[in-house]
């Protein structure tokens, strides 16, 4: 019965999987799942006008492609492998 139970929860993580990669609007909880931060660190970068959102009334969304640009806006590069790859597309 437990296993079953596990197929079922299995199973409904990668519905919601699914779902979350065709959906563009987020809702805070949804985000806060998306990049494993918590709620009132959301709260806190909103309220700083830190990270791009939305407000609608007293409901904040967070549109998905922004959020992925905003997690890859301070990339950190490694400086030794970016000069290895500039000195072998000069040669």
């Amino acid at each position: 019965m437990e296993t079953k139970f596990k197929q079922i929860e299995a199973t409904l993580e990668m519905i919601k999987s699914i779902i979350m990669v065709n959906k563009k609007t987020m809702t805070i909880d949804e985000t806060c799942n998306y990049t494993g931060y918590t709620k009132s660190y959301m709260y806190k970068l909103t309220s700083g006008k830190q990270i791009p959102h939305l407000k609608r009334g007293k409901k904040v969304f967070f549109d998905k492609d922004e959020i992925d640009a905003w997690i890859r806006y301070n990339k950190v590069i490694d400086v030794q492998t970016e000069a290895k790859k500039l000195i072998a597309n000069n040669q």
